[in-house]
């Protein structure tokens, strides 16, 4: 079996990258120039229409202009002391002097998380609330320099005022699921797990799934979403193709999106989960890597900033390194043997997806969080099963609350593996701190990895049959 180029597997690939370069170098021409450019090249593509190789190279370049012209704007942030409309977009969590709050700031369009001095008019703010507010670099504010009203709210653009709706439609379920008392961590985990409220997250237990490798499933992501996809499509009873069973499914995918607040890594899995159920009305194979770039570029074209998004990043790279690295994972064991031994089947699966997420993220998280989680294996072993049966039981216990206490007692159980995991011998390398350029090098380095693996592959394969 052969292989043939990545990117004449993908075309769209390609292009989605170039689109990242634009935005990610924007601000390079001025934005007269920039339509010009384009129009030459659109022009240049047509003229090489006979010329293959020749146009693609001049179509990935339009896609780098066209990622410039979209690139977002530089915009000032709120100065020290001035007053500004602000939105409430989190409910108020207590600390033991402050109470922390998210603020959208519409005229920057900026989120700042905010500390407030706790007195009965913090305490009781509500998610969509407008206020007034003077703004310090400190984040904390004091009883004189907020007051409720201004018409923040209406500033807002449509896409982030969807956005509190759908977390104001959500508190309603967040309190259903807190109706059994018990173990504060557990329950902030299942709120976290299941609408995606991470509010409730203390610091300590953040870095418990942090040093585990576990937080991937504190964010809600494909994972999730791939879960209640799975449910919703084996309840269709093999109805996959039926434009009415599809078209539930969806909505339902969007619904559950639209209930956790719609974060980057949601859309994205909502936008390849809609795709793909498209493709099976047609009974036509996923080209998964086809619709991870489209996705991409329809994310990028809609809102540009999205490629600053850490969230953004991780989803992405997170599944890039799954779809290009699992299929030569699978091809270097022997598939008539895996089929007749599912346990380890099972079991390699869920090594190998495990270890290509952490090639596609790794040097973001040491970019970002300067840290790698060396017992990542360890804990997907443990934390892919409970996340399953969280998920689902916490979608049965919005239906069923009764069954919120044997919820709690999963979590609970959860939290202390992951603590003891945390706290095996090197269970977190810290201290990492490369550079941009650096992590531009590493990922050159897992690319031509995945080159060398594509030529190894095939003679692996002819050994095994």
């Amino acid at each position: 079996m052969t292989r043939g180029p990545l990117f004449a597997n993908c075309p769209l690939l390609p292009l989605a990258v170039c689109l990242a370069l634009g935005i990610a170098i924007g601000g390079l021409l001025a934005d007269g120039w920039l339509a010009c450019l384009l129009a030459v090249l659109l022009v240049v593509a047509w003229l090489l229409r006979k010329s293959p190789l020749a146009q693609s190279v001049t179509l990935n370049l339009c896609c780098v202009v066209l990622g410039m012209a979209c690139a977002p704007e530089q915009s000032a942030k709120v100065a020290d002391g001035v007053w500004t409309e602000a939105v409430v977009a989190s409910m108020p969590v207590e600390r033991p002097k402050t109470v922390m709050i998210q603020l959208l700031l519409p005229a920057t369009d900026e989120q700042r998380r905010c500390y407030f001095w706790t007195d009965e008019h913090s305490r009781h703010l509500q998610i969509g609330d407008n206020l007034l507010v003077s703004i310090s670099d400190s984040q904390f504010v004091r009883r004189g320099d907020w007051h409720a009203g201004g018409e923040g709210f209406s500033l807002l653009s449509r896409w982030q005022r969807l956005r509190i709706r759908a977390l104001q439609w959500r508190l309603p379920l967040l309190e259903r699921l807190s109706q059994q008392s018990g173990d504060g961590d557990a329950q902030a985990i299942i709120s976290a797990m299941v609408l995606g409220d991470k509010s409730l997250l203390t610091r300590e237990l953040r870095q418990t799934y942090a040093s585990s490798g576990a937080s991937h499933v504190l964010a809600l992501s494909g994972l999730h979403l791939s879960i209640i996809y799975l449910l919703l499509t084996r309840l269709t009873l093999g109805r996959r193709r039926s434009w009415l069973i599809q078209s539930v499914v969806v909505l339902a995918i969007w619904a559950y999106a639209l209930l956790t607040g719609l974060s980057t890594s949601v859309v994205r899995a909502a936008i390849m989960l809609s795709v793909y159920s498209l493709f099976s009305l047609g009974g036509r194979r996923h080209a998964s890597l086809g619709v991870l770039s489209f996705t991409a570029i329809v994310m990028l074209l809609a809102d540009s900033s999205s490629l600053f998004d850490v969230g953004f990043q991780l989803s992405f790279m997170a599944m890039l390194g799954i779809l290009l690295f699992v299929p030569l994972f699978e091809q270097c064991v022997s598939t008539k043997w895996m089929m007749t031994h599912r346990p380890v089947k099972w079991l390699y699966d869920l090594v190998i997806v495990s270890l290509a997420a952490q090639l596609g993220t790794a040097p973001l998280v040491a970019y970002y969080f300067g840290q790698f989680p060396t017992w990542f294996l360890l804990t997907n072993l443990v934390v892919m099963p409970f996340a399953t049966i969280i998920l689902l039981g916490g979608v049965l216990t919005l239906l069923f609350p009764s069954l919120g206490g044997i919820l709690l007692w999963l979590a609970g159980l959860l939290n202390s593996i992951l603590d003891g995991i945390s706290h095996l011998p090197l269970a977190s390398i810290g201290g990492l701190h490369p550079s941009a350029l650096q992590v531009a090098m590493l990922y050159l380095l897992i690319g031509l990895a995945y080159i060398a693996l594509t030529r190894y592959v095939p003679v692996c394969q002819r050994r095994l049959l």
